[in-house]
């Protein structure tokens, strides 16, 4: 076990928000969460799956909604979340585990466990930001998410009993787009140890990996230390652009999501753009020479971003100082997601939300990818 400081958990926000594939909250808002974590405990207790007891009974917390929904503020609601999920379940919980790696949620857990004495787990389900909660290896799993708790900081609590993932994402998303104005926390997925230990349960040590990567990218080659550690853990990865220039970008909140797409200009080719299409993650990349499609990029593999100087930069902070006026140019990473989410169930999820969301536009791209 060891445990993380303010500092460490600032280089956690910077790694993660990198790891998010261009989702998973802003870094100021996360960088907030630290402040109230910190105004708990000094630190956060870090435990490796391989620390756990098989009789641990653990639960995960979390943040969900859009990335600007406008009261982005995270308090006393984890905690909150983990009384009611514990009082639900009539079980006593020894841990708290993160639904993926993005700036919010890998802090947004750790409030939880800062508010009620509890380590985290190294870990989270995906290696990366996921748009829906069904997209993730506890649903691969089909862990129990039958006692599942939505709550506001203002403490309005919503029980729900989904039967698996997909009513769980289906039911937590009705509840945070209809009654909490695009944000809330939801506890669910109580497991154990024994559980946790199963082979894809759990995309191992993956705190630890958004730590060093926010150490990566403040080094003076942000880029190159960066993939170093990329392709350390991840089967493959490759840069899509050393420089980006933003030419334009769409944002708008749909059912809890930010929606959009953002247009870039290759620094070093004049001939070469690039568009992404995002459902708060970065879901569907389209590389262009000459005005031709040449290649496209899709979840659950990543397409990572940040500033070209190591600056964390993902969609919701692209789009914001696009909109302010501001120039705005980004490093983007191709990322080859592990294993455990890399399957034929998961392609088929990220095709069905591209076309839900962006349809005939994104059509040829997604049968160029089928084609490849």
């Amino acid at each position: 076990m060891k445990s993380y400081t303010e500092s460490d958990l600032k280089l956690v926000v910077n790694g993660a928000s990198f790891l998010a594939s261009g989702g998973g909250g802003s870094v100021a808002a996360a960088n907030n969460v630290v402040k109230n974590i910190i105004g708990f405990a000094s630190s956060v207790d870090v435990i490796t799956v391989d620390e756990l007891d098989d009789s641990d009974n653990l639960m995960m917390i979390c943040g969900v909604g859009a990335p600007d929904a406008k009261n982005m503020n995270f308090e006393d609601s984890p905690g909150y979340a983990f009384d009611l999920l514990q009082a639900m379940t009539g079980h006593k919980y020894h841990g708290i585990f993160p639904i993926e790696v993005g700036a919010m949620n890998s802090v947004i857990p750790m409030l939880a466990c800062a508010q009620r004495g509890m380590p985290i787990v190294d870990g989270d389900g995906a290696g990366r930001s996921v748009p829906q909660m069904d997209m993730c290896t506890y649903a691969e799993k089909n862990f129990t998410c039958s006692n599942t708790i939505v709550v506001s900081e203002e403490r309005k609590s919503f029980p729900l009993h989904p039967q698996n993932a997909q009513q769980l994402e289906s039911q937590v998303r009705n509840v945070v787009s209809t009654e909490l104005h695009d944000i809330g926390t939801t506890g669910t997925w109580t497991v154990t140890g024994a559980d946790m230990k199963q082979p894809g349960a759990i995309v191992a040590g993956s705190l630890s990996l958004a730590r060093e990567i926010g150490v990566a990218m403040a080094s003076d080659q942000p880029l190159n230390n960066v993939s170093m550690l990329l392709n350390d853990f991840y089967p493959s990865s490759s840069v899509l652009a050393k420089k980006a220039t933003v030419i334009d970008c769409t944002n708008t909140v749909q059912d809890g999501f930010d929606v959009g797409s953002i247009n870039l200009q290759d620094a070093d080719d004049a001939n070469r753009t690039i568009k992404i299409f995002f459902v708060n993650e970065s879901l569907l990349a389209a590389v262009y020479e000459q005005g031709e499609l040449s290649s496209v990029m899709m979840g659950p593999d990543m397409i990572c971003c940040m500033g070209v100087d190591g600056q964390p930069m993902t969609n919701s902070e692209i789009a914001n100082d696009y909109e302010q006026g501001k120039d705005v140019s980004i490093s983007l990473v191709w990322v080859e997601a592990v294993k455990a989410i890399r399957t034929p169930e998961m392609w088929a999820q990220y095709i069905e939300l591209i076309l839900e969301k962006f349809g005939e536009e994104a059509q040829p791209m997604v049968d160029k990818m089928r084609g490849s």
